[in-house]
């Protein structure tokens, strides 16, 4: 356990760091936020991208993977909506965020690093994996129950999910995804001096997410009920790694380190954003307390989980 926790804390270290350093005024939280806006258009797509683009293509999609990531997601989704309608009789629009902080992971920021630090450069396939699936599934899923169940009033079908697409292929994440594929399939390299530079901004994500992730943190209170905000957080830590762990009771088995990686990935807390897309919805201090709750037990039943899974 102590060697798990000497590869974890340093990952947990940084996000504190970043608490501290908003809550202590050395760096305002837009800084933060705009450091997270980084990570997210810049230093993140050029991870991804490099992740992908140099490998074969047949290496990169791992049909098995994404089978018991996306199903598993599904589960915990569908549980997490189920459970706000049926045990809180909650407004259709809250159910469905119930259901994307159940669901929907933080694999860019936290799970890049966790996965690159346990399992190695090789497992990073399965960060882009569990990206498409909430880049493409999770989130426009959620987007689209928010849209037509808008408290300010509903919006027609096809102009919802025009939105949501146009939000969607316009992700720097997304065109980074492409990119790389397009590159795999094709056996492209950069020009050594676009590389060197894809390579420098991909070099400092983890460090600039994690900083983000505890400064956006720091801006965040307990201003809402604990029970709602506790539901969400179990949910995200418990129920989204066993509908994953079912799920690959299902599937044909595939590579060990890639079976780790997805269980590792639906273990973490919900995405950083996760308030920020709630608060047009008038659900952002319910979705805060979740995050910073879930954040602050994942250091705990991440380590636990990691304990298991070496024994």
């Amino acid at each position: 356990m102590l060697a798990i926790v000497s590869v974890t804390s340093p990952i947990f270290l940084l996000i504190a760091l970043g608490f501290a350093a908003v809550r202590a005024g050395w760096i305002p939280r837009e800084g933060a936020l705009a450091m997270g806006r980084y990570a997210l258009s810049f230093a993140l797509p050029a991870l991804l991208f490099n992740t992908l683009s140099q490998r074969p293509l047949d290496q990169i999609i791992v049909p098995a993977f994404l089978f018991a990531y996306v199903g598993g997601s599904l589960i915990a989704y569908a549980l997490g909506l189920t459970a706000a309608a049926v045990a809180r009789r909650t407004h259709p629009l809250d159910n469905a965020f119930f259901g994307m902080g159940v669901s929907m992971s933080n694999s860019g920021y936290l799970g890049y690093a966790l996965i690159s630090q346990i399992l190695g450069a090789e497992a990073l396939i399965a960060v882009a994996m569990s990206i498409l699936t909430e880049v493409l599934l999770i989130l426009p899923l959620t987007l689209i129950l928010a849209e037509l169940h808008d408290r300010r009033g509903r919006h027609g079908l096809a102009r919802t999910l025009g939105k949501v697409v146009f939000q969607v292929v316009r992700n720097p994440i997304m065109l980074a995804i492409a990119a790389g594929l397009l590159f795999a399939a094709l056996g492209w390299r950069l020009p050594a001096l676009l590389g060197r530079t894809v390579d420098m901004l991909a070099g400092s994500a983890a460090a600039v997410a994690l900083f983000a992730i505890g400064g956006t943190l720091a801006g965040q209170r307990l201003q809402h009920g604990l029970g709602p905000a506790l539901a969400i957080a179990a949910g995200k830590l418990l129920i989204h790694p066993a509908a994953v762990l079912l799920m690959l009771f299902l599937v044909p088995a595939f590579d060990p380190t890639l079976t780790q990686a997805a269980l590792i990935l639906s273990g973490l807390p919900m995405v950083t954003i996760f308030p920020l897309l709630a608060q047009r919805y008038g659900l952002g201090e319910l979705c805060a307390s979740a995050l910073l709750i879930t954040t602050l037990l994942s250091f705990f039943t991440l380590n636990l989980g990691l304990w298991i899974l070496g024994s």
